[in-house]
């Protein structure tokens, strides 16, 4: 399979990069639907077979970046994909999200005999092969990423997160050991992925201090995390954009501080104060809603949102990129992820034209 360019677009995704970043006149905002799963459907298949299949990786991404024509494509390895190498099993449904089975880490001090993981260890190998062809693929149109995980939800994964955050409170000193481990489980998928010549991605959920407190941030996740993305810019010389879902103001002062590329923001937050509030450090990704507005939503509320978001961005003045808040749901329609696509199209103006 090819990669078709959408006839609504003027331009390639890195086109449109390249002229973003260079100050030149580019066609419209970049834009990317945070599909997840849904891919699966474009080629006919459930998402098991989806997530355990390089082919069908590699034709499903492609068949969605021809349908909707966004900005970047990718197959994982995820917090998913790295857990399952250091050793959870997982749960793979006919039609749903993956799931942890059973944990890889039954004792915090079993960390201390744990060996870090290598391309062979899980589904790696079949994430890096996949991610690897569609780098050949994308050569010259479209860019193509890996996505880590960022520390703690990866600790979440393999751990359990309940225990994770009763042990943060009652054994930190054996949380510090478990993050050490897991950061140098994440630079390996660094070493190895960043041979393809691909950018990545951090995506962090449990962070988000919905689940932990801003103190907790800074004790055990702002260190590790900062790790990573300086361990990148060495291997890789470049720096993962980052999300975390649900409420992340408190947090905004640690994560201006550390090396990303682009903060993407939850449709929980307000995308108007996260533009103004990190205008000269980072870009900022969001934020529509992916459930009310963009699944349940009629065509008015979607182009709504999208424009709203587009005047929030217009504050940003590292850039900005329209997406949902979060992963769109699995029963999302086609149609309705065709109205988001076409008014971030037609409503880019509101950016252009100043």
């Amino acid at each position: 399979m090819d990669l078709i360019i959408n006839k609504k677009d003027k331009m390639t995704p890195i086109e449109r990069s390249y002229a973003i970043s260079n100050g030149l006149e580019y066609d419209r905002l970049p834009m990317d639907p945070f599909l997840g799963e849904i891919k699966a459907r474009y080629i006919g298949k459930n998402t098991r077979e989806y997530w355990l299949n390089e082919d069908n990786l590699v034709n499903a991404d492609i068949a969605a970046f021809n349908k909707f024509g966004y900005d970047g494509m990718g197959v994982g390895p995820n917090a998913y994909g790295i857990a399952e190498a250091i050793g959870i099993e997982a749960n793979y449904p006919e039609n749903g999200l993956i799931t942890v089975k059973k944990l890889a880490i039954d004792n915090l001090d079993d960390v201390n005999n744990m060996d870090i993981i290598k391309l062979s260890s899980g589904n790696l190998m079949t994430y890096y092969n996949a991610t690897s062809r569609l780098r050949e693929i994308g050569d010259g149109i479209c860019p193509v990423g890996a996505s880590l995980s960022g520390p703690l939800t990866l600790a979440g994964f393999c751990y359990g997160t309940d225990r994770l955050l009763k042990a943060m409170i009652k054994y930190p000193d054996k949380v510090d050991r478990l993050l050490e481990y897991i950061v140098e489980c994440v630079k390996l998928v660094i070493d190895e992925f960043s041979k393809i010549g691909i950018s990545f991605s951090m995506a962090d959920p449990i962070a988000s201090t919905t689940m932990i407190s801003p103190k907790m941030y800074k004790r055990f996740v702002y260190g590790p995390t900062q790790e990573i993305c300086n361990y990148l810019m060495k291997v890789n010389n470049s720096k993962p954009s980052y999300h975390v879902c649900g409420n992340t103001k408190k947090i905004w002062t640690y994560i201006k501080d550390i090396n990303f590329s682009m903060f993407s923001i939850d449709n929980e937050m307000n995308i108007h104060e996260a533009c103004e509030y990190f205008s000269d450090y980072l870009p900022i990704a969001g934020n529509v809603d992916p459930v009310k507005i963009i699944s349940k939503g009629d065509k008015k509320m979607i182009e709504d949102a999208v424009i709203d978001s587009i005047m929030a961005g217009k504050k940003c003045k590292k850039g900005f990129i329209l997406t949902p808040g979060c992963n769109l749901p699995l029963y999302t329609s086609d149609e309705n992820i065709e109205i988001f696509m076409d008014a971030g199209r037609k409503y880019s103006k509101l950016i252009l034209q100043d």
